[in-house]
Order: structure tokens, then C-alpha cells, then sequence
């Protein structure tokens, strides 16, 4: 005898849909009895399947359960320059004579973080010593310092020093300027980067770029970055907000954290000339009436 049994799920229970008999006909009572029966032993069944499910552990206390974040740069820790408001810019163009076209005279770079970071990084560096104030980037060329929107004293933020190289401090959603300082007797060219930007024009960063004119003895004080002609705050903030992240994507942020500088001294032969040409053009201008 071949028994053909079909269920179908209706309403959460199991229903016994047709109950065909080959060769012999049961009667009625029967008939519900088995289907009782088979009906019964299928609840069994799937309750014991049901109960060896276990309910998911509770989060760890102290801690807040979160969805991973979309996108890898929202999961970098640590700090990245992105821009805040429009700034007055009042700095004006001149001309720069460069001693050499085509290679800077030097080029160096620092790096940033907030604390824990910062001092991570300074530690794998070698000893990490704390230290507050400005420090020589380029030693006999340039001292440089990292300094709060809010300070007036013109104290740079505190920084680490290890193998030769600074870590500074910075701390989180506040605005800094950079305070570059020329210790040389003639006017140097500085083109300056932040996070692999250039700070004229917001792009990729080269050293071929122009930069800012700073006097002999003198300190220029770099406020902002300039994106699309304008002047923009520098901020610290998170990576995936910085310029560089938000303009570039993965990729741009991957020069996060880093502020670089390559200064050209200027020719000043070159400089010379020029201005005697000019001399002598004006020590023939007529005061009256015009050629």
C-alpha cells in the first residue's frame, strides 16, 4: 500500500491538505485519527527544532551597540583638516625670483593627531618627548608652530618630538593657523601643503606650485586654504570631513595628517637687475608731457 501525503502552511499551522489510499478505502473516524496523529507529531517536531535556537547575548555593559558605519573613512580614527567659514584674505601678489627653478632648497613636513594618536605615532618614531612652542622644520631656514584660532598669545598647541620629526597636538573642532617663521637674512618662497593639498587652490599638492613671500626675519601667519577663489578656515576635524576626503575620497585622505613645506631661497642677482632696469626707466620719466 503507497501512502501520498501533501501539506501546505496556512495561518502558521500545518494542515494536512489530501490523504490518498491506493488501494483501500478507511473509514471516516480512521481517517481523522491519522491525520490527527500526523499532525501532532509534526508540532513535536518543529518545537524541538525551535528550542535549540538561542536568543542573541546581550551587549557588553558600558558599551553602546552600533551598526558599522558606511564607508571605511568614517571608521579612521584621529584628526584631518576640513574647512569651516569664509576668511578675509588680505594677502596680496608680488614677484619671487626663485635661486633655483626647478628644486626647491628644501623640503620637510610634520605630522598631526590628536592625542592618543599623536603620541602613538611619536613613540614608534623612537623616545617621545613633550614638548610646547615652535619648533625648527627646516633647521637655520624655518621654524614653524601650529597655533589655535583662539589663542592670542600666538603659543603654539603642544607637540611630541621623536626621531627627528614633530607631532603635534591638536585637539578636536577647533580652528588653527600655521606661524612660519624665516630665520634668513632674504626674502623665501614657502609653497605649503596640508593633508597632500596645496593651500593656494584646495588641489594636489606640488612643489613646482607657487607659495607665500616671506620677509627676512619675518613670520607669515597661513590662516586658511583656498578652495574655488575663496578663503577657508582650517578646522580639526574628523578624516572622512577633511578637505582632502570630501574632495578626493579614499584615495585623497590617504595623505591625512601630514603638513609639508618646500622654500626656495630667492636669486637675489636676478632680483638686482630687475630693479635696475627699473631705475633707469624711471630716472628717464618726464614729469610734463609724453613722447
Amino acid at each position: 500500500m503507497q501512502k501520498k501525503l501533501h501539506f501546505d502552511l496556512d495561518a502558521g499551522q500545518y494542515v494536512q491538505k489530501n490523504l490518498h489510499m491506493s488501494d483501500k478505502t478507511y473509514p471516516v473516524g480512521l481517517r481523522r485519527g491519522i491525520n490527527f496523529g500526523l499532525g501532532l507529531l509534526l508540532t513535536l517536531i518543529l518545537s524541538q527544532c525551535m528550542s535549540h535556537v538561542s536568543p542573541p547575548p546581550p551587549p557588553a555593559e558600558g558599551y553602546v551597540s552600533r551598526a558599522p558605519a558606511a564607508g571605511k573613512l568614517r571608521e579612521r580614527p584621529g584628526l584631518g583638516t576640513q574647512l569651516g567659514e569664509e576668511i578675509r584674505d588680505v594677502s596680496t601678489s608680488t614677484i619671487f625670483y626663485r635661486k633655483s627653478v626647478g628644486t626647491p632648497d628644501a623640503v620637510a613636513s610634520f605630522h598631526y593627531n590628536d592625542a592618543e594618536g599623536a603620541k602613538l605615532m611619536a613613540e614608534m618614531s623612537g623616545r617621545a618627548i613633550k614638548r610646547s612652542g615652535s619648533f625648527e622644520l627646516v633647521p637655520g631656514k624655518l621654524r614653524v608652530s601650529v597655533v589655535s584660532r583662539y589663542s592670542w598669545s600666538g603659543g603654539g598647541y603642544d607637540h611630541y618630538w621623536a626621531g627627528g620629526k614633530a607631532y603635534v597636538i591638536g585637539v578636536p573642532g577647533e580652528g588653527y593657523r600655521l606661524q612660519i617663521e624665516n630665520l634668513t637674512k632674504t626674502r623665501m618662497e614657502v609653497v605649503i601643503s596640508i593633508d597632500g593639498l596645496d593651500v593656494l587652490d584646495g588641489q594636489v599638492a606640488s612643489v613646482h606650485k607657487r607659495g607665500y613671500i616671506i620677509a627676512a626675519r619675518s613670520t607669515a601667519s597661513i590662516r586658511g586654504m583656498r578652495v574655488g577663489g575663496k578663503l577657508k578656515e582650517l578646522l580639526f576635524g574628523t578624516v572622512a570631513a577633511s578637505r582632502a576626503a570630501t574632495a578626493f575620497g579614499e584615495k585623497g585622505a590617504r595623505n591625512v595628517g601630514v603638513i609639508g613645506v618646500a622654500c626656495y631661497e630667492e636669486d637675489e642677482a636676478a632680483r638686482r637687475r630687475v630693479r635696475v632696469q627699473e631705475n633707469y626707466l624711471r630716472d628717464g620719466a618726464r614729469a610734463f608731457g609724453v613722447d
